[in-house]
C-alpha cells in the first residue's frame, strides 16, 4: 500500500499480553501497520489501575492483580523500545500510553511517574471513568453512571467537565475520543442540549489553551457509525477553536490498524480540515509538524 504522510494513527495498539480485551500481540499489530503503509504509529497501551475495586470483572476471572497491570504495563514499555529500534528504517513508531483518569487513585501523580520513569515519548489523556463509574465498558455500568448523575443530560455534562479537569491535570499531548460519552448513549439529544455543549465547549477551549492534540478516533466507523469522534458539533467547534487533530484506530486487533482512516480523512475534509498534526521524535523530544491532507 502506497505510504501517504496522512496516514498516521496516534492513538492504538492495544495488544493481547498487556490488554485482557485486545486479540494480537504487539508486535503483529506492529507489523500490521507497516503493511498498511503507515507513516507514523503511535501505540498507546492503558495504563494500569491501582486500586483493587477497579480492576475489570474479566481480569478478575483470570488472576490479574493491580500488581499484576503494573507489571505488564513495565514489560509493555520495555516491548515497545525494543520495537521502535527494530522497525526504525521502515516506520516512525511512537512510544506513548493511555491514561487512566479514577481521580480517587491520586491518578495524575501516578500517570505523571509513569511517563516520566519508563520514558514514553507522549501519553493520550481521555476519560472512561465519570465519578469513578466506567462510562464504555458494559451497559451495566453505564446504568449506573446514569442512575449517579440523575440520567443521560447531567451524566454528559460530568463527562465533559471530567474531561477540562483531566486537560488541566494531565496536560497530555493527546485528548482521546472526545464524546467517547455516546458510545453507549447512541444518539440521544440529550447529548446536544445546551448544558452539554456548554460543558463541552469549556473542555475545548482548555484543549485549546493547553495545545493538546484531539484524536479524531477511527473506532466507531468499524462499529457502523456513521462518524468518528469527535462528532459533527464538536468539529464545528474545533475548527473555529483551530485545535489542531490527528488520526487514532483504537486499534484492539491487527485487524483494526488503518481501519476507517480513509473515511475519516474524508470526514475531515468535508469539514474545511486540510491539515493533521503529527508527533515526531526529533534529538529525543516530542515536535509537532503538521501534515497536509490532500
Amino acid at each position: 500500500m502506497k505510504k501517504h504522510s496522512w496516514r498516521i494513527s496516534l492513538h492504538g495498539g492495544h495488544s493481547s499480553a498487556y490488554c485482557d480485551h485486545a486479540d494480537d500481540p504487539l508486535d503483529t499489530l506492529v507489523s500490521a501497520a507497516v503493511e498498511a503503509g503507515f507513516h507514523t504509529y503511535g501505540i498507546t497501551e492503558h495504563a494500569p489501575r491501582f486500586r483493587n475495586e477497579d480492576l475489570y470483572a474479566e481480569e478478575l476471572e483470570l488472576g490479574w492483580t493491580v500488581e499484576t497491570l503494573l507489571s505488564q504495563f513495565e514489560a509493555y514499555a520495555a516491548e515497545l523500545d525494543r520495537l521502535v529500534q527494530t522497525h526504525a528504517h521502515h516506520l516512525h513508531l511512537l512510544k506513548g500510553f493511555e491514561a487512566e483518569v479514577i481521580p480517587a487513585e491520586s491518578y495524575k501523580e501516578k500517570m505523571l511517574h509513569l511517563k516520566n520513569t519508563l520514558n514514553f515519548d507522549y501519553m493520550v489523556g481521555s476519560v472512561h471513568y465519570v465519578h469513578e463509574i466506567s462510562i464504555d465498558y458494559t451497559q451495566a455500568h453505564f446504568e449506573d453512571a446514569l442512575d449517579r448523575c440523575g440520567g443521560l443530560e447531567k451524566l454528559a455534562q460530568a463527562y465533559y467537565e471530567h474531561v477540562q479537569i483531566m486537560v488541566e491535570d494531565l496536560k497530555p499531548d493527546i485528548v482521546g475520543h472526545f464524546d467517547l460519552i455516546r458510545k453507549l448513549a447512541g444518539p440521544a439529544a440529550e447529548l446536544e442540549s445546551p448544558d452539554v455543549l456548554r460543558a463541552a465547549e469549556n473542555a475545548l477551549e482548555t484543549i485549546r489553551e493547553t495545545g493538546c492534540i484531539v484524536d479524531v478516533n477511527t473506532s466507531p466507523l468499524r462499529k457502523g457509525a456513521p462518524y468518528p469522534y469527535p462528532s459533527p458539533v464538536f468539529m464545528k467547534m474545533i475548527r473555529h477553536k483551530n485545535i489542531p487533530l490527528s488520526f487514532g484506530d483504537d486499534s484492539h486487533a491487527a485487524a483494526h490498524v488503518g481501519a476507517g482512516l480513509p473515511e475519516a480523512r474524508k470526514y475531515l475534509l468535508d469539514h474545511g480540515i486540510r491539515l493533521i498534526t503529527n508527533l515526531v521524535r526529533v534529538g529525543g523530544r516530542i515536535e509537532k509538524e503538521c501534515i497536509p491532507l490532500l
